[in-house]
């Protein structure tokens, strides 16, 4: 999830929205072994854009005493962010979205605000649904994902992100959670790499704000 809605710093004659890139096909990457990278400078591929003009990932990881089914679902239940997250602290949803998570689906618009970042400014950030697990499934192969995609408003040439989720069924009734978001090469990568440790210190509350929220369900 990106900072500012980089159309407001630049256009770009002929641009697309990045909204149409959730079509693209997922690339394969193993999600039950995956962690958080031990090297601060290694980054994780993610489902649309693997990792070529990856910069830098922030990764969130640790266990959750509960199935994988409950934090996977908090995740997508966007209009309970309030209650829990104090890093995106709302999500607005588009008209034909009246339950979360029942109504989530690949392409579905969002729109993120977010403390902590810059100083007591909120910031916001459109982000589009790109990977699901499908509804009802059980897993198997012992782990859930979902992830979602920053729009730049100008068709990524300003910055482009992926947030995944990777809940991995541990068979003891507890998910150990990934959360990460890679960051690639854009005209507004210096403005994102000068956040980095903002943003990983964000992503810390935010998985650890999950974790006592699915807990406490």
């Amino acid at each position: 999830m990106l900072l500012f809605r980089i159309s407001h710093l630049l256009t770009i004659p002929g641009a697309t929205s990045l909204v149409a890139s959730a079509a693209l096909p997922s690339r394969h990457i193993n999600y039950g072994s995956l962690h958080c990278p031990e090297d601060s400078s290694a980054t994780l591929a993610t489902p649309t854009y693997g990792r070529e003009g990856a910069v830098f990932t922030v990764c969130s990881e640790l266990l959750i005493d509960a199935g994988p089914r409950a934090a996977y679902d908090a995740v997508l239940d966007f209009r309970s962010y309030p209650r829990w997250n104090s890093f995106v602290v709302d999500v607005a949803l588009p008209a034909n979205v009246s339950s979360t998570p029942e109504d989530v689906y690949v392409g579905m618009v969002m729109r993120f605000t977010s403390e902590g970042l810059v100083g007591s400014v909120n910031t916001t950030s459109t982000e589009v649904i790109s990977l699901l697990d499908s509804p009802g499934t059980s897993s198997s192969s012992g782990y859930l994902v979902s992830a979602w995609h920053y729009d730049d408003g100008v068709g990524g040439f300003g910055s482009r992100a992926e947030h995944p989720n990777v809940f991995v069924d541990l068979g003891n009734g507890s998910t150990r959670y990934v959360s990460y978001e890679t960051y690639y090469t854009g005209l507004a990568t210096g403005i994102t790499v000068l956040l980095r440790e903002r943003l990983q210190n964000q992503w810390d509350v935010q998985a650890r704000d999950l974790k006592e929220y699915v807990e406490d369900l």
